[in-house]
């Protein structure tokens, strides 16, 4: 638990990412506390279960068609104005909501602006998700989006009960107005983060707009593992989405009546905060028992219910059927941040959101479908047993990944080896020690071969095995110098990547070598998601204060 603590302090240091995190806690406070007076306003004025999926389906269908575009304009444009901008045209609408709720207005007008609300905020999502990769760096990713997902918990529980006092009042504009100013409040954060991202759209210029689009998708087809993943979350959050229709009929059920509703949403909430502490250590692991036993937790909750009738334990089931859902989630998302290309990250993100809401629609039409051609057990029946087996039926994939990821660990932990005995990986983290370790280059040279020429491009990096190489500068003076050799064990090349200057001096086999080249791209990943070492910045420096004085007096930047 320590462990998990100081994570969590590591992601926080980060001035943005503690700004994104308070920005989706104010918002989502709203927006539940909103959801829930919502869906209990609709209730009573219709009565019917399939009203509240046409509401919750005029949120989620709009999304879900949007959300390739929403991505798109995300890696089109600089992200923090596509979330201002999405805060404040959903401050207007909700605005326009509240009033006319406050009028009992006909639900068609209100649907037609909930709809309206929901193309508000859709580019918000993926343009967010996009901008926390540059926020944090990726040795405290699984730690940040596992303290989100903590965050998005407390939320449930913090705004349904916020929910439940307001349907007290009887007057549920009061949730309307309190969501259209944490809207305001939101676009005052956002205003306040100074990270600048962007992704590649705008060099894709010359691609047709279909090609743009669907530049998520293809970048998610080439990671296997990751798809699968993906579609576990899809089908954790269709089982999630049952419940925005089953617990007004399960508060009834267990005596609570329909502000019970606000409860079962506050256990279910309460799972995920509990399971926190272990999302964030299963991020490094194997996947298939997790992802099995997070859906399993989901969905055999479902079945557990049909012999519940009191609150106490119907509530303590979804503590358990929460904890399931962020499980899922957290591995699910992490992974996608780790492996997908930062370019197309916000129109992968974009593709997810999408499915999230496919399945969500599904999930809701489908259960009120079952509950008005059967009754309230056959429905949690179904369910259950269903998302069991489909959990079952799918984990192959994963199991099949996770022997593959323990033999090609296994055949990288020499070089992984190499890499932790340099001091110039010293600070990084396992994961990207293996995704470095992925990326060596093995070169063999011979005598006199010019691995490095003063003056060139600075492409990649090298680690010396065996053999020996001479080192030569001119340097300021313009008079060639030998600098001390190097052998086996050392590295060179990394001057001219961190500082992003050419190369210093030229490098040159003395006798047969063997090598490791480490191309420009994944060394600055690695060292700019861990940070680099202090004994890397002072050797670059040290080194460099041979050749380039001047050079060497400039601040080394941050890796």
């Amino acid at each position: 638990m320590a462990g998990d603590r100081a994570s969590y302090r590591d992601a926080l240091r980060q001035r943005d990412y503690r700004l994104l995190i308070t920005a989706f806690l104010i918002d989502s406070v709203g927006g539940w506390a909103y959801n829930v007076v919502l869906i209990v306003y609709v209730f009573d004025r219709t009565g019917s279960p399939t009203w509240i999926s046409v509401f919750l389906a005029a949120s989620w269908v709009p999304k879900m068609l949007l959300a390739p575009y929403a991505g798109l304009l995300a890696d089109r444009h600089e992200r923090t104005r596509i979330m201002l901008a999405s805060a404040l045209s959903a401050l207007a609408v909700m605005g326009a909501i509240a009033a006319l709720v406050y009028v009992d207005a006909p639900l068609l007008l209100i649907l037609l602006l909930a709809i309206a609300l929901a193309v508000c905020v859709t580019p918000y999502n993926p343009a967010a998700q996009a901008l926390l990769i540059d926020a944090v760096g990726e040795k405290d990713l699984p730690a940040a989006n596992a303290l989100f997902l903590t965050v998005e918990s407390l939320v449930i529980v913090i705004g349904p009960a916020i929910g439940g006092l307001l349907l007290l009042t009887g007057e549920p504009v009061t949730a309307m107005a309190l969501n259209a100013l944490t809207f305001l409040v939101t676009a005052l954060i956002v205003i306040r983060i100074q990270t600048r991202s962007r992704g590649g759209a705008l060099e894709e210029a010359s691609e047709s707009r279909v090609r743009q689009l669907t530049a998520g998708l293809r970048a998610l087809r080439s990671e296997p593992v990751a798809t699968v993943l993906v579609l576990y979350c899809l089908l954790c959050t269709a089982a999630a989405a049952t419940t925005s229709v089953l617990y007004v009929q399960l508060s009834q059920q267990f005596g609570t009546g329909t502000e019970g509703y606000s409860y079962l949403l506050a256990g279910f909430a309460l799972g995920g905060v509990a399971s926190a502490s272990v999302t964030n250590r299963l991020a490094a692991g194997r996947l298939a028992a997790p992802v099995l036993a997070g859906m399993l937790l989901l969905s055999l909750p479902f079945i557990v219910t049909i012999w519940v009738e009191g609150p106490i334990l119907g509530t303590l089931l979804q503590v358990l059927a929460g904890a399931g859902m962020v499980i899922v989630d957290v591995l699910a998302i992490t992974a996608l941040q780790r492996q997908m290309p930062r370019a197309v990250m916000s129109r992968v993100f974009a593709l997810l959101d999408a499915g999230v809401y496919a399945a969500s629609i599904v999930g809701s039409f489908v259960t009120a479908a079952l509950l008005g051609a059967t009754d309230v057990r056959t429905t949690l029946l179904v369910l259950g047993l269903g998302f069991s087996a489909l959990s079952i039926a799918g984990i192959r994939p994963l199991v099949l990944a996770d022997r593959r990821s323990v033999n090609a660990v296994a055949a990288l932990q020499p070089r992984i080896a190499l890499l932790q005995q340099l001091d110039l990986f010293a600070v990084l983290p396992r994961t990207a020690l293996e995704e470095l370790a992925r990326s060596l280059a093995e070169v063999q040279a011979e005598p006199g071969e010019v691995l490095i020429r003063e003056g060139a491009d600075a492409d990649a990096l090298w680690i010396l095995l065996t053999g020996q190489v001479e080192v030569l500068s001119q340097g300021e003076s313009r008079h060639p110098q030998q600098l001390p050799s190097l052998g086996p064990g050392s590295y060179f090349g990394e001057i001219g990547l961190l500082r992003g200057v050419p190369r210093t001096a030229t490098v040159r086999t003395t006798e047969p070598s063997t090598l490791y080249r480490v191309a420009a791209e994944p060394f600055l990943e690695a060292v700019q998601g861990g940070r680099a070492s202090s004994s890397l910045l002072a050797i670059a420096n040290t080194r460099l204060a041979r050749s380039h004085p001047r050079l060497s007096t400039e601040s080394m930047p941050a890796a």
